[in-house]
């Protein structure tokens, strides 16, 4: 004789309230976690963009360098003549002016002095800004 009471009790598994209850909360979890995350990325690219920044400081200042060198410590008048002297389109534009290749996804402009960065990594940026001005 089989007993048809003794197999139901002993049967094993989540009841309905339970996995509502896991769902529930996985959702609540992802709706916090996901924007948290997107704000994260928008920082990780910002902050990359500001790196760039100052690669773009450090190609003007040496050449603002190697401007002082060719003229005997005679002061450029200008950024526009430091960027002249390079006369290297792939390090600095031409008269101050224009983009400034970096490679890696990074759109940066140059204008007489106003470092702009509009997009990193293939997305778009806004407010990466740096300015760089000649040493006294």
């Amino acid at each position: 004789m089989q007993r048809h009471g003794l197999t139901a009790n002993c049967q094993k598994g989540f009841t309905l309230i339970e996995i509502i209850a896991v769902l529930t909360i996985l959702g609540i979890l992802s709706a916090l976690a996901i924007p948290k995350y997107m704000y994260l990325q928008n920082e990780a690219r910002i902050k990359s963009g500001q790196s760039a920044i100052s690669e773009i400081k450090t190609r003007l200042s040496n050449a603002y360098g190697q401007y002082l060198l060719a003229n005997q410590g005679t002061a450029p008048s200008n950024i526009a003549a430091i960027c002249n002297l390079v006369n290297d389109t792939s390090i600095l534009p031409a008269n101050a002016n224009g983009n400034i290749p970096l490679g890696n996804g990074f759109t940066a402009t140059l204008s007489d002095g106003l470092i702009t960065i509009t997009i990193v990594d293939g997305v778009s940026v806004s407010g990466v800004t740096g300015t760089w001005t000649m040493p006294n």
